[in-house]
């Protein structure tokens, strides 16, 4: 790009094939490297994440640069984080003039966010994303559970990733990631997303989310339970098909009795044998607190 010029429109075939080939790259499916390069998505998932000219995003994968470059646009500040230090060369010269864009070399997966701030974080942060395939259920829980202060999380996710952490309890999607998504926040699935409209195009299509963090009375977990939460959860869907009063009290680390977790379900209007995917997320919120009250008055 020459000195000066205004920045060219990155969400385009013919730019991102320029780019990769200006740089003798070529895409790693294993990393997720499928870039967006369709400018009617980024409309979406602009209008869908509600941006204002205050707030902070964080944008995890920021490849070659098209949703970043709408993101700047729109916010405040960006941060956007980028593995691989060959599209982190690419953004730093394709946007890098940007004075609201912080570009971070890191695996987002292994990236403490709280690193960002000198400080506090800021109010009004939000993440925005397309994120890489194979950690997209994982960082949504993670960082919907580590950090209280990112409200809002709008993704593109692969398509099956998008239907289990939307899904309802019974389906056969309903899984942990859509318990301790939908415990902690709303998940709205927003749009389908063509596999056409990435380069390389993908194998799946994807779908764009759009997940808002429960607060006040909407909140179902207090944050000292937080973590029992995660761990009945965990266990509970181990073995799904076992009963919760078999599956809770197994193993080497037992969270409950048998009786103590049937007593528990019947406190909360559930039948003593009931499995994971038939208790919703509010339930096991519910159940967790039963039987924290119920350990507390034994140790007591």
């Amino acid at each position: 790009m020459d000195v000066g010029a205004p920045p060219r429109m990155l969400a385009s075939p013919s730019v991102a094939s320029a780019l990769l080939g200006a740089a003798r790259m070529h895409p790693s499916r294993s990393r997720g490297q499928n870039f967006l390069v369709d400018a009617n998505i980024l409309r979406i998932i602009s209008d869908a994440a509600e941006l204002r000219p205050l707030d902070t995003v964080i944008e995890v994968g920021a490849g070659l640069g098209a949703l970043t470059q709408a993101l700047l646009e729109q916010a405040g500040r960006v941060y956007a984080i980028e593995s691989d230090s060959r599209l982190v060369r690419i953004l730093q010269r394709e946007l890098g003039e940007a004075r609201n864009l912080v570009l971070v070399e890191a695996d987002a997966a292994r990236f403490d966010l709280e690193s960002l701030w000198d400080d506090a974080p800021p109010g009004d942060v939000k993440m925005v994303s397309n994120l890489p395939y194979q950690i997209a259920a994982r960082l949504v829980v993670d960082y919907l559970r580590s950090y209280p202060w990112l409200g809002r999380m709008t993704v593109m996710v692969q398509r099956e990733v998008a239907e289990r952490l939307a899904a309802s309890p019974g389906g056969r999607d309903y899984s942990q990631a859509s318990v301790k998504v939908q415990a902690r926040a709303s998940v709205d699935m927003v749009a389908g997303v063509s596999r056409n409209s990435f380069l390389p195009r993908p194998r799946v299509d994807s779908t764009i989310l759009d997940i808002i963090r429960l607060t006040g009375e909407q909140a179902m977990l207090s944050e000292a339970l937080a973590v029992v939460f995660d761990d009945v959860v965990t266990s509970a869907f181990a073995q799904r098909r076992k009963k919760l009063a078999n599956s809770l009290s197994a193993g080497g680390s037992p969270l409950a009795t048998r009786e103590q977790v049937r007593a528990a379900l019947e406190t909360i209007g559930k039948a003593q044998d009931s499995r994971a995917e038939e208790l919703s997320p509010n339930e096991f919120a519910q159940l967790v607190e039963v039987l924290a009250e119920r350990r507390a008055l034994e140790d007591a």
